[in-house]
């Protein structure tokens, strides 16, 4: 069941500082210290997280920087507002989608196994597509065996058994399971709101991921193509009929502000926040404490949203240097 706004919105004591200006280049500038520091910590296994977990972990920083860097060569040109820039908030949806990964596979190492077995499955029922309908055309035969050999490999990499491959072939063929084999589904990696409901960590994280859905949810409007990614795109468009109605200063105004803002400020953001959960399995590694704390000495008052994540979990973490 769905939350309500009653069960997740954070009350504020104190506005926000709406009249101070911020660099986007300086968020990336931080941003990039943020990853560069917790893809160096994660070289070496921490707690109970392996080295190929803590690959996949750094993987998402490496991932959510590419990303934020997408975002700037969407929105940093100069010249007439272009409605294709809209799109950025559907990266800055990704970005968040990163957040809500990372901090379920820092609840548990099976977490990181079952995204990484997530993956695996999706890569091998592409190949039972491509087997299935090519199998009456000779010219494709020979590059059969070379794929099920790479994905047999990255297979053991991840703790794919001979029972998880077959299960998948009754799944998506119907072909019947060998005898003695018994049945070991793979399991998809749960989506942000399923999610939610595995964290048992820390209250306080678990609230912090509840708010950040409900921003998650209106940033799908422009991944799904609902009206309000219709009508940015139209808005933002001179050649829309009706965009004759609507004063420049108040394109210019909801341009700058729901779609550039947004857009950086959720980014820079997830890519803050990662960084301060990751903390909890490097407790003692103050470059990447010092990190965040940077980080969100710009986002703590950059917006009512970036200050509700603040308050709610991220001063906690970080602790005394918060």
């Amino acid at each position: 069941m769905a939350l309500r706004v009653s069960q997740y919105a954070h009350i504020h004591a104190t506005d926000f500082d709406h009249g101070k200006h911020r660099d986007s280049k300086e968020f990336d500038r931080i941003a990039n210290v943020c990853v560069m520091r917790a893809t160096e910590a994660l070289k070496t296994p921490g707690g109970p997280f392996n080295q190929m977990h803590c690959n996949q972990l750094a993987d998402i920083f490496t991932s959510m920087a590419a990303t934020q860097r997408g975002i700037r060569r969407m929105l940093d040109f100069e010249g007439p507002i272009d409605p294709q820039s809209v799109d950025a908030l559907l990266l800055a949806r990704v970005q968040l989608e990163g957040v809500f990964s990372l901090c379920l596979m820092l609840e548990d190492p099976k977490y990181v196994t079952a995204y990484v077995q997530d993956h695996w499955r999706k890569q091998y029922v592409e190949y039972l597509i491509a087997k299935e309908e090519t199998k009456l055309l000779p010219r494709y035969q020979e590059f059969e065996t070379p794929e099920l050999q790479r994905l047999v490999i990255l297979g053991n990499q991840f703790g794919i058994t001979p029972a998880h491959i077959h299960t998948v072939d009754t799944e998506e063929l119907g072909m019947p399971l060998p005898a003695g084999v018994v049945e070991t589904p793979i399991h998809p990696f749960p989506t942000p709101g399923k999610g939610i409901r595995k964290i048992i960590s820390s209250p306080e994280k678990k609230r912090m991921l509840e708010r950040l859905y409900a921003k998650y949810v209106y940033l799908c409007s422009f991944a799904h193509g609902l009206p309000q990614a219709n009508l940015f795109k139209n808005m933002f468009d001179s050649r829309f009929p009706d965009r004759k109605f609507v004063r420049d200063s108040d394109v210019k105004h909801s341009y700058e502000h729901q779609v550039v803002g947004e857009a950086y400020i959720t980014s820079f953001m997830s890519i803050a926040q990662c960084t301060a959960e990751l903390s909890v399995l490097f407790p003692n590694n103050i470059e990447i404490i010092e990190a965040a704390c940077r980080a969100w000495k710009q986002l703590a008052g950059a917006s009512l949203f970036t200050k509700a994540v603040w308050e709610i979990r991220t001063q906690k973490l970080l602790g005394a240097l918060a």
